[in-house]
């Protein structure tokens, strides 16, 4: 479960969001709605690309580090 650092517009703070409560991101005019389950919405400053990349980069470097300790190293006699 991948984690993101927002920051809610209008001076609201950091918000913690978990990426698989994630349904949709909305984009209106300047202002980017994170739209999740149980019916929560938040508005944030980020832009929907910069959303994207940060999750699109969570998720390389788990599957990286998943990778790596899947590997074992061979054991010697």
């Amino acid at each position: 479960m991948p984690l993101i650092k927002l920051n809610r517009i209008n001076k609201g703070g950091e918000i913690i969001v978990g990426s698989e409560h994630i349904v949709y991101i909305e984009v209106e005019s300047r202002a980017t709605t994170i739209h999740m389950t149980d019916g929560l919405l938040f508005s944030v400053e980020e832009r929907m690309d910069a959303i994207l990349e940060k999750l699109a980069s969570i998720e390389t470097s788990r599957a990286g580090h998943g990778m790596q300790q899947s590997v074992s190293p061979a054991k010697t006699a």
